[in-house]
């Protein structure tokens, strides 16, 4: 996944922008944040304009489940 760019509408959520984009936001707002410094200034509503990165996640390796008994 490569990074993509939102631009805001009034009244956008960092949260609701995320969950949007990456189908959850548990981790994920924070790593979009850290992405973009600008955005600690504005509050959780945010106003029309804003670009905002959103970058890609790391893929997480596939968990396997070994059983010791049985």
């Amino acid at each position: 996944m490569t990074a993509a760019t939102h631009r805001t509408t009034d009244g956008d959520m960092i949260d609701a922008i995320v969950w949007r984009h990456y189908g959850r936001t548990d981790g994920v707002v924070e790593r979009v944040i850290a992405a973009n410094r600008h955005l600690e200034g504005y509050g959780p509503i945010l106003p029309a304009g804003v670009e905002i990165t959103l970058p890609p996640l790391p893929t997480t390796p596939e968990r396997r489940v070994t059983r010791i008994w049985g």
